[in-house]
């Protein structure tokens, strides 16, 4: 049985008199009702087909409607504009890539009996997403079983937990940094080359400044506070500076080579930002590669629009990989665990106002690309 299958639960859809029928059902008791519509929380009643047959005020009052007309027997990911159920054959549930929806699974444990709480990502456009977590479980009203489904945006606890762990990865990167060039300097036999390694220090402790007060900003959660900083950036410079620091890391078993379509040209854009999201499409590179093979970095001018980057690795991504790209929790490295690529997508997108996205194929490997509009 595919993983699809697994997550599968009953679909198809329900008359507009059955709909209607456990509408006026539910909402014949009194009791129940008043407690939904007291409750802060989001929450709506499913029939087994997943289908809405009841949503209490506070869903309401997020959709902006005093009636549950327009929605009676959608499901979950229609109204919330998913762009998976948008994918599927028959809306939310039926995508490829809802085999992975944490929202689904929990509706498949609370059909087989027990309370399901799960976290998803529901992406209602390019830049749009919201973090739930969906706890689903049964309930009877007069005769027939219904799926209590609740929802509470987490959003900003994990938005602000993903900026802390980039935060604290980056910025003991650039502490080990230091710490190697300070042992370099105080190294007798590199006395030569003392004033070179000075340099170094210099530029790390700047750039771990930078980290630090760019961090300051990002951290309260805020982006219309964020001001940008473009700097003049050449291309070529651009791409030695990472070919150094990230050959270093594994020992001579990495080979870090400049794509032959690659141009060399100067642009603008935010410095900080732009290493941070570069430097970790490279280290997810890298750890896909267990730090031996090939790593080929790319760069292209779009003129007056920007500039273009890229980075690939020779290996392929599972179509279930592929599904969570960008999905605010998702790492290959277990639960809460790594970077994510969410957070190369956040800072691109909402903070420099550029593009992300990839491409992997058995034949071709992994690419990842961003494109960053010029900034003055």
């Amino acid at each position: 049985m595919s993983q699809l299958q697994t997550f599968q639960v009953s679909s198809g859809r329900s008359s507009r008199k059955e709909l209607i029928d456990d509408f006026h059902l539910i909402s014949s008791n009194q009791v129940a009702v008043s407690i939904l519509d007291r409750i802060p929380t989001l929450v709506l009643i499913l029939n087994q087909k997943r289908e809405i047959v009841f949503s209490n005020k506070a869903f309401q009052a997020l959709l902006e409607s005093e009636s549950i007309e327009s929605i009676l027997g959608m499901k979950p990911g229609d109204v919330l504009g998913c762009s998976m159920s948008q994918a599927g054959p028959d809306g939310c549930g039926t995508a490829k890539g809802c085999r992975t929806c944490g929202a689904l699974k929990s509706v498949k444990i609370a059909l087989e009996g027990d309370t399901g709480s799960e976290e998803c990502t529901i992406k209602a456009g390019p830049t749009s997403m919201m973090h739930l977590k969906v706890t689903s479980e049964m309930i009877q009203l007069g005769d027939k079983d219904f799926i209590l489904y609740s929802m509470q945006d987490i959003s900003q606890e994990k938005k602000k937990a993903l900026l802390e762990r980039i935060f604290y990865h980056d910025i003991l990167n650039s502490a080990h940094n230091i710490n190697s060039m300070a042992e370099l300097i105080s190294d007798n036999e590199a006395i030569g080359n003392r004033e070179e390694y000075l340099g170094l220090l210099t530029k790390s402790t700047n750039e771990l400044i930078d980290e630090i007060n760019t961090q300051r900003i990002l951290s309260n959660g805020n982006n219309a506070n964020y001001i940008s900083n473009p700097v003049s950036i050449n291309s070529f410079h651009f791409y030695k500076d990472l070919k150094s620091e990230f050959e270093s890391l594994a020992d001579g078993g990495l080979i870090i080579s400049l794509d032959k379509r690659s141009e060399n040209f100067n642009f603008s854009a935010d410095k900080v930002l732009l290493k941070r999201v570069v430097a970790n499409m490279m280290k997810n590179a890298i750890e896909a590669e267990q730090y031996r093979g090939k790593i080929t970095i790319g760069m292209m001018s779009l003129n007056e629009k920007g500039a273009m980057l890229w980075v690939h690795n020779q290996l392929y991504m599972s179509e279930e990989v592929q599904s969570q790209i960008f999905n605010r929790s998702f790492s290959t490295k277990g639960t809460d665990r790594g970077l994510g690529t969410y957070s190369m997508k956040i800072l691109t997108e909402r903070f420099m106002k550029g593009k992300i996205s990839f491409t992997s194929s058995v034949n071709n490997g992994t690419t990842f690309i961003i494109e960053i509009p010029s900034r003055d």
